[in-house]
């Protein structure tokens, strides 16, 4: 494991498990929750904080597209056995590419060779950079097509937060798919309700939630009651989508800016399903930026 530090903050990082982050500590209070989660069936059961999504966001349908005329079955790396979730990227080990007292970057080519193919059929080079200031954590993706062929591209990032002393939770978008049990959308639904974030709230660990927003406008804010602990999370305008998900009486919840909604590729007949189409040698990225007031 690395481990960088700035200020007040420390940071862990796995590089052999999906460039994944370890521990996010301010003043050794956790930001990020480190948990060891089921779903995450490559990662050897594993204290996880965060990963990066690549080169897709949530699920695909039984793990199986069609694009450019070629229809692809991916293998299923999610618990239940039939969808894909997450890419490949979390289960792949990444390279160190520099490393200092406050930032690193680690890089991941992926080739569609054999077995391989089947996590994902095109080739890929992605980097993603971890960077802390006294205010805070600065998260970087970057992803280049190089394959030879057109390929369908989404990134996202994964946190898991502390529910712990009642925590309050505000953002704005535009609208959120309403998913079946399978994490799945049904439907596009208006915010009302339950669903409604737009002014802060506290999160009810009594009910569960799990919803990809759409039109969301890239700024959330957190905060966690009699912890004096305040946190803003921005992203650039790539993401236009989130994901919040809120498992019934668990110690955490998951905030997850994300390109694409859940299940983009399949969902051709949508016009802001945030699916960006690479051609051979073309890149996209984009970054995340955590920062605290008061604490």
């Amino acid at each position: 494991m690395l481990e960088i530090k700035e200020g007040d903050n420390r940071l862990g990082i796995y590089p052999k498990l999906g460039g994944s982050i370890a521990f996010w500590l301010r003043r050794n209070v956790p930001i990020f929750y480190p948990i060891v989660n089921s779903h995450l069936t490559m990662q050897s059961n594993q204290i996880i904080a965060a990963y990066p999504l690549l080169p897709y966001s949530n699920r695909i349908a039984g793990g199986q597209f069609d694009f450019a005329n070629h229809h692809y079955q991916l293998l299923s790396n999610a618990s239940n056995g039939r969808d894909a979730i997450h890419g490949n990227a979390w289960q792949k080990e990444w390279s160190l590419e520099m490393l200092a007292k406050n930032s690193v970057t680690l890089s991941l080519h992926h080739q569609p060779v054999d077995e391989l193919a089947k996590e994902w059929p095109f080739s890929y080079y992605a980097q993603v950079n971890y960077t802390l200031s006294r205010e805070g954590l600065m998260v970087s993706l970057y992803f280049k097509n190089t394959d030879h062929d057109n390929q369908p591209v989404g990134l996202g990032f994964h946190p898991y937060f502390p529910c712990r002393n009642k925590v309050e939770l505000g953002f704005a978008a535009q609208s959120v798919w309403n998913n079946d049990e399978n994490g799945l959308p049904q439907g596009r639904m208006s915010i009302k309700g339950r669903w409604d974030f737009a002014k802060m709230k506290e999160l009810q660990n009594s009910e569960s939630l799990d919803n990809c927003y759409a039109g969301w406008n890239q700024i959330a804010f957190m905060r966690w009651l009699y912890s004096d602990i305040y946190l803003t999370m921005t992203a650039s305008s790539i993401f236009q989508h989130l994901v919040l998900f809120t498992p019934q009486n668990q110690s955490y919840f998951t905030l997850e800016p994300a390109t694409n909604m859940n299940n983009a590729i399949n969902m051709s007949e949508i016009s802001d399903r945030g699916l960006t189409i690479l051609r051979p040698g073309e890149s996209v990225e984009g970054k995340i930026n955590y920062v605290f007031t008061g604490f």
